[in-house]
Formats: C-alpha cells, sequence, structure tokens
C-alpha cells in the first residue's frame, strides 16, 4: 500500500484482497534505459489488490510511473501498450477476479 500511494500520490487505498494476489517471474531482455545498457534479468512482479476512489487525484511520478492515470476496469486490456504483459498478466488477473467474484 505504500508503494502504491507513493508511486501514484492516492492517500486512502485499502486491499481488496490481504494476501498476494497474483505472481509471475518475467524474463526481461537486455535494453537501453535512459541512454545506458541494462542486461537481460528477471522481474518477479508481485501483485495486491488494492481499492481506492476514483475521485482520488493521482500524480505523474516521472522517473517511475510517466502514464499513471485511471482506467475502466474493463478496459485495461485496450489501453495496455506491452502486448506481452497484457496477455500473461493483466489478462490473467482480470480472470481471476472474475473467478473470484470481484468483477
Amino acid at each position: 500500500m505504500k508503494e502504491a500511494k507513493e508511486e501514484t500520490g492516492i492517500k486512502n487505498v485499502s486491499p481488496v484482497y490481504e494476501d498476494i494476489y497474483s505472481l509471475e517471474l518475467i524474463n526481461v531482455n537486455g535494453h537501453e534505459k535512459r541512454g545506458k545498457y541494462v542486461g537481460s534479468h528477471v522481474h518477479l512482479n508481485v501483485t495486491y489488490l488494492l481499492e481506492a476512489s476514483e475521485n482520488e487525484k493521482i500524480q505523474i511520478k516521472e522517473d517511475e510511473n510517466s502514464g499513471v492515470k485511471w482506467v475502466p476496469i474493463n478496459d485495461i486490456l485496450k489501453v495496455t501498450s506491452e502486448t506481452w504483459i497484457r496477455d500473461r498478466v493483466y489478462a490473467k488477473i482480470l480472470n481471476k477476479m472474475r473467478k473470484d467474484g470481484i468483477l
């Protein structure tokens, strides 16, 4: 919750589900980032399911999240530009939310 608040500026957030909701290992190929080479590595993606009011003001934190914004949950797969993440992570989480009766 601390990370969600720090990276979005949201002040009031609460867990929908107390435990880790989704967990993935994501292979990242070597690439350039801000003019520097970043070697191949693995990201551990840990998702917690949190809830906040859409009336909460969000703020962009340039070094972390230049694209943070409110998106209707049914539009998440439409606005995601990273195909691999969309198909393997976000779709998985949405399907799990449907199965769990959250959506």
